[in-house]
């Protein structure tokens, strides 16, 4: 082997030479090539202030870090946790299927919060009467009572955009809001 390869071989790669030494935040001219690359079609780019669907979810992450944090210092639980709790507690007796449906989360992420919740005592699983193959979800007296204090605890979660809105917008904005979901199609159903 002759040293010119063995010295090729062992120089560090951050110790080659620089192609452009234009700038030393950008050495290889990445910010010029990509800031010139035009968007397909001639589109202009979304205003993100602007666009609704972005605000939305801006809104909606906000309101879940807010809450996350409230029940994890509150009871120790963490969001998927407490949305499951809260779904058996506006109904008792729902499936796993059925808390699946109403809430923002797919079946494992609702299983692994379920089994969390069945371990901690927070909630118990009985056997259908009409079908042993499906179980319903209730609160033990453990469970109700973490309910009870995190529904007290999460209700300030939306006091600041209550403020901003008197009841009858509140309403109005729900109705709304429930209106857009419904119209936006499930991923699952594109083609």
């Amino acid at each position: 082997m002759s040293s010119t390869k063995s010295q090729s071989r062992r120089q560090p790669a951050g110790d080659l030479p620089l192609p452009d030494a234009r700038s030393t935040a950008d050495p290889l001219g990445v910010e010029e090539s990509v800031a010139s690359l035009p968007l397909d079609s001639g589109l202009e780019a979304i205003r993100l202030n602007d666009y609704w669907p972005y605000q939305v979810t801006v809104l909606a992450d906000r309101i879940a870090r807010l809450t996350s944090a409230i029940v994890k210092r509150e009871a120790g639980l963490n969001l998927s946790q407490w949305r499951v709790l809260a779904a058996i507690a506006e109904a008792p007796g729902r499936t796993a299927v059925e808390v699946v449906n109403v809430t923002p989360m797919d079946k494992g992420i609702v299983s692994r919060a379920t089994k969390a919740l069945l371990e901690a005592g927070l909630v118990v699983r009985r056997a259908s009467q009409a079908d042993g193959r499906v179980s319903h979800l209730y609160l033990t007296t453990k469970g109700k009572g973490v309910y009870a204090h995190l529904r007290q605890a999460v209700e300030a979660v939306p006091l600041a955009g209550n403020r901003m809105m008197d009841a009858g917008e509140q309403g109005a904005f729900c109705s709304l809001v429930k209106r857009l979901a419904n119209s936006i199609p499930e991923a699952d159903r594109l083609g």
